[in-house]
């Protein structure tokens, strides 16, 4: 990897990058779409979430003619424990539950974003049992996150 005044924008995120934003949690990796897959999925699972469902966006879009470029994934994962404790609290919060977590490779650098469910929920309730909930639920997927670099 270049490093110093002349590396592109784009190789310096190759370098493992844990980026935590206003509402949103990332880490970039530099390894391939299938290893941070892997890798992904071996987090979720020791992280006490289920993966519920995984959107595969390239085979999707491919089936409507559409070549995106990019290979896509969303896992809709959750803690059962957690998510019955927040529709017992409000079941208005169904709409955002399951919490995604999505990944994507990009000329060769492979990122895995999520919804930071402390910004995400509390803009839909404002109970603090709730916005308690969605911090220990963030905590989780700070940890499967990190597990990836």
């Amino acid at each position: 990897m270049k490093t110093g005044p002349t590396a592109a924008p784009f190789d310096l995120l190759k370098a493992e990058a844990y980026i935590r934003g206003e509402s949103t949690l990332a880490v970039v990796c530099d390894a391939s779409f299938d290893d941070v897959a892997a890798r992904l999925e071996g987090s979720i699972a020791a992280n006490d979430l289920v993966i519920v469902h995984v959107h595969d966006m390239g085979t999707l879009l491919h089936a409507k003619g559409i070549e995106p470029g990019l290979r896509c994934r969303i896992y809709e994962v959750f803690n059962a424990h957690l998510t019955a404790q927040l529709l017992q609290l409000d079941a208005g919060l169904a709409h955002v539950l399951p919490c995604r977590i999505s990944m994507h490779d990009q000329c060769g650098v492979t990122t895995v974003t999520t919804p930071m469910p402390s910004a995400l929920m509390t803009e839909f309730s404002h109970s603090a049992d709730v916005a308690r909930l969605a911090r220990t639920f963030e905590a989780g997927l700070q940890r499967v996150l990190r597990g990836l670099r």
